[in-house]
């Protein structure tokens, strides 16, 4: 039997009769019940509980899941990377600087997000930002592929162990035919 801790108040609440506490001191004083903080109840937070049958709900692992995993990793970092190349094609092209040297602006040396008063500072602003996204891009792709390739190791070495500890059947009848000769 399991006990559902989510269940339980917040607070426990005991009122009790007036009992005299300090029966000596003027004015009496009585304790006429005490409320506390729950310390027993358990809360799980909902947006840190994986959905139900998805893949934070996994505990356990076997070649063939390993295998979906290192290739959603894969996926992921081959979309991650492909998003930081199509955002360069884009946004240098929006932001009139295709070649992608030399900062902002178009040949006439004029700021791509207007001419108001500090429109060339504000797009200098944006093309930092933009090439910072585009090395954590990168980089994430990065991570992500060396995550795959060290799982891939992982499910390797899991293959090899479970080979070596694999017995045939012909080695099972033999192990357990010593074993009722003896």
């Amino acid at each position: 039997m399991t006990d559902d801790r989510t269940s339980q108040p917040d607070q426990i609440k005991i009122d009790t009769v007036n009992v005299p506490v300090a029966p000596t001191i003027t004015p009496f004083v009585y304790l006429d019940g005490y409320e506390m903080d729950n310390v027993n109840k358990a809360h799980k937070p909902t947006h840190l509980t994986p959905a139900p049958g998805g893949a934070g709900s996994t505990t356990e692992w076997d070649a063939a899941s390993l295998d979906d995993a290192i290739r959603w990793l894969n996926e992921h970092a081959e979309f991650v990377n492909s998003q930081s190349y199509r955002m360069e094609e884009d946004i240098r092209q929006w932001m009139r600087n295709p070649s992608g040297a030399g900062g902002i602006g178009g040949a006439d040396g004029k700021s791509p997000l207007g001419s108001f008063e500090r429109a060339n500072a504000l797009a200098q602003r944006h093309a930092g930002l933009y090439d910072s996204t585009q090395t954590a891009l990168r980089g994430l792709a990065e991570d992500l592929w060396n995550a795959a390739k060290a799982l891939q190791k992982v499910k390797d070495d899991y293959e090899t162990a479970e080979g070596a500890n694999k017995m045939t059947a012909d080695q099972m009848a033999q192990a357990l035919g010593n074993g009722t000769a003896g």
